[in-house]
């Protein structure tokens, strides 16, 4: 009987010591090393399995071999890391069965070796297969298409991946299978989320707004993704919100998330009609990406200048001769539709009016707005004029 408890404690140890190097790892990873987005790169999962079942390995070693598939359990652990998909969960199996090999004396000192050379020669081609990018500071900055500006690369031999929605199907609410590439010759935006997100749910709102703006362009549609394990309660939400655009749900996370590379949720995909998708790090980047479909296939082709505080000609629209007259309000009239200036301005101009008679205002309209709040705003460069023979020179806003 004692035996039998000293074994089952020995199991039990060594299912649970798979958390050491998990913390271990994890907290070296995060706070001093600073690797950005471990939890995408699959070598780490890989250390901690083989680290964990070796310290397993080793505390069971005289435990009956019949008994030793218990140790497995520990794997169960990468199901909340995201790890637990095919195929990465066939090289975490395996190299948890040879870290606890190498602890067997009963295994011939040349199996041990040649199982550690494959374990090895494994590791090192996952360690390199993907990005390797270290955080400068201990805030994260990003730039217009989501990576890290703050950051040093210490290695990237990979391709460059292509930009084109990946085969994936998604579940309806009547439970039917859904290709997001049916849908050709559209603009997408797409939204990954999730009932037990807080974050996603607090941007709904933000959500709903852009939906409701670009309601009646039949060109836009809106995709939101759930990826809930618990299908009913994603149901029991919509049926409650009833929120507009297409409601899908991801049959696996992890593969969905491998799949768009996601690090984590909410997270927005915009795509072309040309199915080319690119992430976009706020909702409200949406507004100016869909007023313009050749802006839209820049972002996504990462071909829009950088930003910076220089002036660029080409982000605005130029619109001249514009009569001020004596009503305090200044239209002026592009994509054949007539536009009122913003009350601010025309106060502006209604004062340099009455101060130097001023008859003709010239205009640069930035071509590609931001969200504020409830507000979309335009960019206005303007000077003024008594007759029509001037250019734009002025920098006033």
């Amino acid at each position: 009987m004692k035996k039998t408890l000293i074994i089952l404690s020995k199991i039990i140890l060594g299912v649970f010591s798979i958390l050491l190097p998990f913390f271990i790892i994890v907290n070296l990873l995060t706070n001093i090393i600073q690797i950005y987005k471990y939890d995408q790169l699959k070598w780490i999962a890989l250390l901690i399995c083989a680290i964990g079942f070796y310290i397993s390995g080793l505390i069971n070693r005289k435990t009956p071999l019949k008994l030793i598939p218990l140790l497995y359990i520990s794997l169960l652990i990468f199901i909340p890391m995201r790890c637990f998909y095919f195929p990465l969960i066939y090289f975490l199996v395996l190299f948890a069965t040879i870290s606890l090999l190498i602890t067997r004396k009963e295994v011939k000192r040349t199996m041990k070796l040649a199982s550690i050379t494959v374990m090895i020669g494994l590791f090192v081609y996952f360690l390199f297969s993907q990005p390797l990018i270290i955080r400068q500071g201990e805030s994260i900055k990003l730039d217009q298409y989501g990576e890290l500006i703050n950051g040093k690369t210490i290695w990237d031999f990979t391709e460059k991946k292509s930009n084109l929605l990946p085969e994936s199907v998604f579940l309806d609410l009547q439970s039917k299978s859904f290709d997001l590439k049916s849908l050709k010759n559209k603009m997408l935006y797409i939204s990954f989320w999730a009932t037990w997100c807080g974050p996603c749910r607090a941007e709904k709102p933000r959500l709903k707004k852009l939906k409701a703006n670009f309601k009646n362009n039949s060109d836009i549609v809106f995709i939101d993704i759930s990826v809930d394990a618990d299908e009913e309660k994603w149901k029991e939400y919509i049926e409650s919100n009833k929120p507009s655009g297409i409601q899908l749900i991801s049959k696996d996370y992890a593969k969905t998330r491998n799949l768009f590379s996601l690090s984590g949720i909410p997270a927005h995909l915009v795509v072309n009609k040309k199915g080319e998708f690119g992430k976009v790090g706020a909702i409200e980047s949406a507004y100016s990406l869909f007023s313009d479909s050749l802006h839209l296939n820049k972002f996504i082709n990462r071909k829009l200048p950088k930003k910076n505080n220089s002036f660029n000609i080409e982000n605005f629209r130029k619109v001249e001769y514009v009569e001020i007259d004596s009503t305090n309000l200044v239209y002026y009239t592009t994509n054949e539709k007539n536009r009122l200036l913003a009350t601010e301005l025309n106060n502006i101009l209604n004062t340099i009016r009455k101060k130097d008679k001023s008859n003709f205002v010239n205009l640069l309209i930035e071509k590609f707005p931001i969200q504020k709040n409830d507000s979309i705003i335009y960019k206005v460069i303007f000077n003024t004029s008594k007759i029509r023979n001037i250019g734009i020179e002025s920098d006033d806003e």
